[in-house]
């Protein structure tokens, strides 16, 4: 036991007076969504935490202690719920900002305590039958109601939900007991992985929290409820399971909605309707069914039919309407509970491995993977998941990964990906695909559980077994180079492919990530994961599907200068000079806030001039991987050499690692922890932009034309030979061109059309325009690598129009790199494009789509000495008013 007068208080804190006086009521109003026979109420208010010395359990004399935390010293309130630990500790400045540099291994201690929550509430109807449903609890935690134990949990990938009928008052206590993951053990803290040595009993949890991965260091591991938490009073009765899905017949003409429902009665019978509602909201079909209860369990399957249903979409691809299906529980005939499931008829088929096909239409995936949006906490953020979509949809994705390492997103994000049209390759999360039966048994569990929750979403295109188990098994990419036989983990994805067989049948599953092959990352196959930097890849040049690539590099100069120490960014002694026996390509104190070997994962470095400053080598290492993932992607987009006559477009799909960071780090995320675009962002939009202009180099330049839209494209090519020194062109190919959609063309064999032989220090440069005169795409190519190219000193013009930065050189600027600066803040400015190149006489129309409404904007050419500052101003009602 653990008696309250022997618990060690690491925090002694007063309570503020303003929040004693709210917390002294007897409990909270509740918040409550209340339906005919059914009521959740909301327990977010009056929450106190508390650590304590780790123990097993909490005597009486403690609880009642926590039962009048209000009024105890010792307690934090809880600002908002829900919260994690470090939330509240962060909030009432008790810990420092974890992600500031050193600051997390101050943290460490948190995560080696146990912690208590505690609240009271009040139940209107103490004598209703009901229960506690917590929705997120991190990880290994007691709850005790009313003085006494009521259940354990330790996986935070599951909600917890408990029977407490007969067991409420009309005011009550709540105390979560929230056990360390941590033990000592041979004077070394470990990780708990298995509760009480119980070999039933796996802490389940991401192994991010024990590591550095996503950015911290050593570690950051969290704690505490991450999800709401309700009382329900279900008066006997209760839909437990709802699982929908829509599909359409061949045609396209008639869809299909099939709902799987089941749950909890103490009634002989029940009925279940349900009434599916069009995007206008118009009922389309109804249907109900009677169902007997056994032995307390109800369950049972509704199927309508629809004639010419609205179609999904993928973006790019048209409209994403959503129809939505109320099942509804009727307990005597009355309705009791509604539970709504947003739907898409859309027809995915797959005449390829991971090469899909919807509505009839080829859709290949472009974009990236996505990571938790935070690591310093797992409380939901839906405004920042809403800008970082935002930025997705900027950078031109129709696709993300959800990378199984950590959590799966709450529903919201679903919402979001089918509203806007994207494509999700959803990962298990973080299953135990190993051998033994109880790793077994939890996989079968999670990922019935997983199918059960995200069927509905059109969003949703493949599920995938987990993420490199596979691969890392294998010889070659196992750090000891061992033959260790076949991967012991298939049985566990095979028996997980069989449920969502038998759950989802129209979905593609796969059981690892990468997966198929000559070995579990051949790109030729199955998918692969970008790790040339490391390996040699056979059969690279043209993948059938990246569902990983992964370059490196440093957010921008102002987001280093947020995390970093001073004394890190660039050190007095440092010398970029790489000779031999130099391994880094950065000074060794950027170590600390960077993982994964990312000294090896560079783009091509050597091909740009070396650093001078911490400026230049931000713009060196960005500038590369910028160039790795613009010269991949395109190489990609076209999908086969220029001598390969089939028209055959061999990558299904490719998606960058990893879009956005968890925590301010030095590694491969494309948007940073603050939002803020790194180089490559800009180049990866360029090169998904769905008409794509690209050069392909080699013995021979070719140039390219891609279309990845439903529409035919025609229009007028023009490449131009430029000459930097002597700022003209000198000659110029125009063509009339065709494209098809879905397919890519060459336009042109430069030699054979007029540019042939020519000198280095020209650039090529392309465009295509409509037949309206509108530019549909751009492309360049320098005439060496940059390292060897001599810029001319460009100076811009800028001007401003109706919010709308014009850009124009008199010569030909490259890099052209736009800050932002309001009273000093350099973050939040979100240019619509950035370090671009520009011919001289053209212009460049640049829109500010970030959060600020005035302030100076900077524009220089990189390698030039001359810069342009303007006055910028966000247009108002009035103003437009005026026009």
């Amino acid at each position: 036991m653990c008696p309250a007068k022997k618990i060690r208080v690491f925090m002694c804190i007063l309570v503020p007076l303003a929040c004693v006086s709210a917390m002294t009521a007897r409990s909270e109003s509740p918040r409550q969504e209340t339906q005919p026979g059914w009521t959740r109420q909301e327990i977010s208010r009056n929450w106190m935490i508390r650590s304590i010395q780790p123990c097993a359990s909490l005597d009486q004399e403690f609880l009642a202690a926590a039962d009048r935390a209000a009024s105890e010293t010792g307690w934090l309130a809880a600002p908002n719920m829900p919260a994690m630990v470090h939330d509240i500790l962060l909030a009432h400045g008790r810990i420092e900002t974890p992600w500031m540099a050193g600051a997390a291994e101050k943290c460490l201690w948190v995560a080696e305590q146990d912690w208590i929550y505690a609240v009271r509430f009040a139940a209107e109807h103490p004598e209703a039958e009901s229960r506690l449903h917590f929705a997120g609890l991190d990880t290994i935690v007691d709850v005790y109601l009313n003085g006494r134990f009521l259940a354990s949990h330790w996986n935070m990938f599951v909600p917890l939900s408990v029977d407490v009928t007969g067991r409420l008052r009309a005011e009550n206590s709540l105390v979560l007991h929230f056990h360390s993951v941590f033990e000592k053990t041979g004077g070394k803290v470990v990780p708990i992985r298995r509760v009480g040595g119980d070999p039933k009993k796996h802490v389940r949890r991401p192994n991010q929290n024990y590591g550095n991965y996503l950015g911290p260091q050593p570690r950051f591991s969290r704690v505490g409820v991450y999800d709401k938490v309700f009382l329900e009073i279900t008066n006997g009765s209760r839909l437990d399971e709802v699982m929908a899905g829509a599909s359409l017949d061949e045609t396209l003409s008639t869809g299909t909605v099939q709902v799987d429902f089941r749950g909890e009665s103490r009634l002989a019978n029940i009925e279940i309707r349900c009434r599916l509602l069009d995007p206008d909201g118009l009922a389309v079909a109804d249907a109900g069914v009677q169902e007997s209860v056994r032995e307390g369990i109800f369950e049972g399957r509704l199927e309508m039919r629809v004639g010419k249903p609205r179609l999904w979409w993928p973006r790019g691809y048209g409209d994403q309407p959503l129809y939505t299906a109320e099942i509804t529980l009727l307990a005597e005939g009355q309705p009791h509970q509604t539970i709504r499931r947003t739907i898409g008829f859309r027809r995915v088929t797959m005449p390829q491995r991971l090469h899909f096909v919807v509505n009839g239409v080829p859709v290949r995936l472009w974009g990236g993977d996505w990571v938790t949006p935070h690591w310093q906490t797992a409380v939901w953020d839906q405004e920042r998941v809403e800008r970082l979509f935002a930025m997705a949809e900027h950078a031109n994705f129709n696709a993300f990964r959800v990378w199984g390492e950590v959590e799966s997103p709450r529903d919201d994000f679903y919402d979001l990906a089918d509203k806007k049209g994207f494509l999700i390759w959803q990962d298990f999360t973080h299953l135990p695909l190993a051998p033994d039966a109880e790793s077994r048994a939890i996989c079968r569990d999670e990922a019935a559980r997983m199918v059960k929750r995200l069927k509905h979403h059109p969003s949703i295109v493949v599920w995938n077994g987990g993420n490199e188990a596979a691969m890392w098994h294998h010889q070659e990419f196992n750090n000891a180079l061992e033959d260790r036989g076949p991967w012991p983990g298939l049985a566990a994805a095979e028996e997980v492919g069989a449920i969502c067989r038998a759950l989802d049948p129209d979905r593609y599953y796969q059981p690892s990530s990468p997966f198929f092959g000559q070995d579990p990352n051949d790109p030729r196959e199955g998918n692969t994961h970008g790790y040339t930097n490391m390996w040699f890849v056979p059969g690279y040049d043209y993948l059938n599907f990246a569902s990983e690539d992964t370059r490196i590099a440093a957010p921008p100069l102002h987001s280093l200068k947020r995390f970093m120490a001073p004394q890190d960014l660039w050190p007095a002694d440092y010398s970029p000079v790489f000779t031999h026996g130099t391994v880094y390509p950065y000074p060794k104190t950027w170590l600390r806030y960077t993982t994964g070997s990312s000294w090896k994962k560079t783009g091509p470095i050597e091909q740009f001039y070396d650093a001078t400053d911490a400026a230049s080598l931000v713009h060196r290492i960005g500038m590369a991987e910028a160039l790795y993932y613009q010269d991949t992607i395109e190489r990609q987009r076209r999908g086969r050499d220029a001598v390969d006559l089939s028209g055959r477009r061999r990558c299904g799909g490719y998606l960058v690692w990893k879009f956005n960071d968890s925590w301010p780090q030095i590694y491969s995320a494309k948007v940073d922890y603050f939002l803020e675009p790194y180089h490559a962002y800009y180049a990866i939009r360029n090169a998904f932009a769905p008409v794509l202009l690209s050069f392909e180099g080699g013995v021979y330049l070719h140039l390219w034309a891609v279309n990845d839209t439903r529409t035919t494209i025609t229009g007028t090519a023009r490449i131009q030979l430029f000459h930097l020194d002597q700022n003209q062109t000198r000659r110029e190919i125009v063509k009339n061109i065709l494209v098809p959609p879905g397919q890519s063309i060459v336009i042109s064999r430069l030699d054979q059309d007029g540019i042939g032989t020519f000198r280095r220090e020209h650039i090529l440069y392309a465009t295509l325009t409509d037949p309206f005169g509108q530019v549909l795409a751009r492309a360049r190519m320098l005439g060496d690598m940059e390292r060897r190219v001599t810029f001319p000193n460009a100076r811009l013009d800028v001007r401003v129009q109706d919010g709308i930065l014009r850009v124009r050189s008199d010569r030909y600027a490259h890099c052209v790199t736009l800050e932002g600066d309001a009273e000093g803040d350099a973050f939040g400015w979100f240019f619509d494009d950035n370090y671009f190149d520009l011919m001289p006489g053209e212009e460049k129309s640049v829109r500010i789509l970030g959060s600020h409404d005035r302030g100076k904007v900077t524009a220089k050419a990189w390698y030039s000495p001359h810069s342009t500052t303007v006055e910028w101003r966000r247009p108002t009602r009035d103003d437009q008013k005026g026009k």
